[in-house]
């Protein structure tokens, strides 16, 4: 799933191609993919101007002249692509949205495995449940490590709970458990308040770096790719690399999973700097 920083890598490379624009036209062809329906979405988007492309947490939205918001989730393996063109939607596999711009451009919408969301809403309401963001200028550090402590889950699980702290998914909960020497496996209610501390400073500066490097490419979903088709360029340290050495102490780093199920997650971790 794309994270944070892929959603605001695509966000600041959609935003001056959208911005003030209006929305000439709109297509989508599946409902179960499409808030509220496909024909409250076309309604809800046609004629309207786009004032602003924002994001919170893994959320991209953006404000319309009327009010109402658009709200594109990219889910697994959703993509955004921003193309010249007028008239018919492109006949292109695994397209679901387009937008059709004043200026001759398109916003397209494409996901292959369909877990993604495009959607028109009345106000920002779907975002009142969203934790504190590490990259939020107020973001309390001491209070996030309270907030983390008080959880009796795995501190990995911890991380990826969105109303715990927004933006955080797979890859970069392995990349802050390694850096602070946490096992992702660990209850967070058992970490001292000292190594939790420890734990959320890196949530910046990790996130901050995959941002400069336009988000990171390994997923076991396949490919990210930005708007204009390049991957994410983010080196990581112990996600995705189970088998090969430790960047600090060459032990082979090891992969685990956390739950069963659809809501089983996989951890990455090296058993001698995170004991």
């Amino acid at each position: 799933m794309p994270e944070m920083p892929e959603v605001e890598t695509i966000r600041r490379q959609v935003a001056p191609c959208v911005e003030g624009r209006c929305i000439i036209d709109a297509w989508a062809d599946l409902p179960r993919i499409t808030r509220p329906s496909v024909q409250a979405f076309l309604d809800g988007v046609r004629g309207r101007r786009i004032m602003a492309a924002q994001r919170r947490g893994k959320q991209m939205y953006f404000p319309l002249d009327d009010g109402g918001v658009l709200r594109i989730h990219l889910g697994m393996t959703g993509r955004l692509e921003v193309e010249p063109g007028m008239g018919e939607p492109p006949s292109r596999a695994h397209v679901h949205g387009v937008l059709t711009l004043s200026g001759g451009h398109r916003l397209v919408f494409i996901d292959p495995r369909t877990f993604g969301e495009i959607g028109v809403e009345p106000d920002l309401t779907f975002l009142e449940g969203l934790g504190p963001e590490p990259l939020d200028g107020d973001f309390d550090e001491a209070a996030m490590a309270d907030r983390l402590r008080a959880r009796r889950v795995a501190i990995k699980t911890a991380l990826l709970d969105q109303r715990v702290v927004a933006g955080i998914g797979n890859i970069y909960a392995d990349e802050i458990c390694f850096l602070a020497g946490v096992h992702p496996a660990r209850v967070a209610a058992g970490i001292s308040r000292a190594r939790l501390r420890r734990l959320v400073s890196h949530m910046r500066p990790v996130l901050e770096r995959a941002v400069e490097a336009r988000g990171a490419t390994a997923r076991p979903t396949g490919r990210y790719y930005d708007i204009f088709g390049q991957s994410g360029e983010y080196p990581t340290l112990v996600y995705g690399r189970a088998g090969q050495a430790c960047p600090t102490c060459c032990t082979t780093i090891r992969r685990g999973v956390l739950g069963a199920g659809r809501s089983a997650r996989a951890y990455h971790w090296c058993s001698r700097c995170q004991r």
